[in-house]
């Protein structure tokens, strides 16, 4: 059996998953990978046969997505050229992780493509769903990868066909501890107006914040901003007394795993985050829209009293595999 594993590069969500996928799709099938979007550090063991520019997402000041632009902003001419030379004839089944060049191939070229991806959950009927949100955009979102059958993850088993977070071994192999520092992973923010809020805070927790912006250690009235490092960014993540964080769905499934209090903060307008924080509201975790003087209150008693949502998921990857092949095999 030839399987083609087709993931997205936006985000590193998509790609850290694909760590624990990949190794168990190899025991089954002769697999190759091929990846779509911006560029990304984020290395695969596996190197992809081809990059493709895929469909590009275009983003607000405030790291929302901006679908209009999106939507009208695209390079279709190369898009569809892109579609067409994309190989999935050659294989009996494509397993896409958001990609949309090898979604429509397979489409047009009548290759059976199945979905697995979080995205996938938004549009089932019992996931928990935020007050308001844009049923055109989730529309569009549905619209952007044709598959065969569709799998999701989330936090919970809310409907079928859908998995547990993959958490990956690099996260699954941390040692746990707390101390009294509180990490801030939100990079549509800048650090200046991330610590002029820090600083109205209880005092008694060190803060750090981790910022694309930042390319070497700094230190702004106390409070300590580091460059992006994974290895950093992980030790302190394992040690931490609790992390703000955007409502991105690799993060915050890490911190459930870890135990880790969470303080989130959706991006603006960004559906995928709205859903994801909806649900963990549920469970009690605190959620505000900004992190701003308005939210001071609600910030200071986060810190005073975080709430914990865990989760000890286990490995699903070899049962999430199994079950795409036993599907296969019973669609033909």
């Amino acid at each position: 059996m030839k399987i083609l594993y087709a993931i997205q590069t936006t985000g590193n969500g998509h790609l850290a998953r694909a760590q624990s996928i990949i190794p168990k799709l190899k025991q089954v099938a002769d697999l190759d990978i091929i990846t779509s979007g911006p560029k990304n550090d984020f290395l695969l063991e596996e190197e992809p046969i081809f990059h493709y520019h895929g469909l590009t997402f275009f983003y607000t000041d405030t790291g929302a997505v901006n679908w209009l632009k999106t939507i009208f902003l695209n390079n279709y001419p190369r898009f569809i050229k892109e579609v067409i030379s994309c190989p999935t004839k050659k294989y009996d089944l494509v397993i896409n992780d958001f990609e949309p060049v090898s979604a429509w191939s397979s489409k047009f070229k009548n290759t059976k493509c199945f979905e697995l991806t979080n995205q996938y959950s938004m549009s089932l009927k019992n996931i928990p769903k935020p007050d308001s949100y844009s049923k055109l955009v989730l529309s569009a979102i549905k619209y952007i990868i044709p598959s065969n059958l569709g799998y999701g993850y989330h936090y919970k088993k809310y409907a079928d066909r859908i998995f547990f977070p993959i958490i990956r071994d690099k996260v699954r192999n941390l040692n746990i501890s707390e101390s009294n520092e509180i990490i801030i992973y939100l990079p549509t923010y800048s650090p200046s107006k991330l610590v002029e809020i820090i600083k109205q805070l209880p005092k008694g927790k060190n803060w750090t914040i981790f910022s694309p912006d930042t390319k070497s250690k700094q230190v702004i009235s106390e409070v300590n901003v580091e460059p992006l490092s994974e290895d950093l960014f992980l030790k302190k993540f394992a040690s931490c007394y609790g992390i703000v964080c955007a409502g991105g769905f690799a993060t915050t499934s890490e911190a459930i795993f870890l135990g880790k209090p969470m303080l989130v903060v959706p991006v603006e307008a960004q559906i995928e985050q709205q859903f994801n924080a909806a649900a963990l509201m549920e469970e009690g975790v605190i959620v505000i829209d900004r992190f701003s003087q308005k939210n001071l209150e609600t910030i200071s008693k986060w810190v005073d009293s975080p709430s914990i949502f865990k989760i000890d998921y286990k490995d699903e990857s070899k049962e999430i595999v199994d079950t795409l092949i036993n599907d296969y095999s019973n669609l033909n």
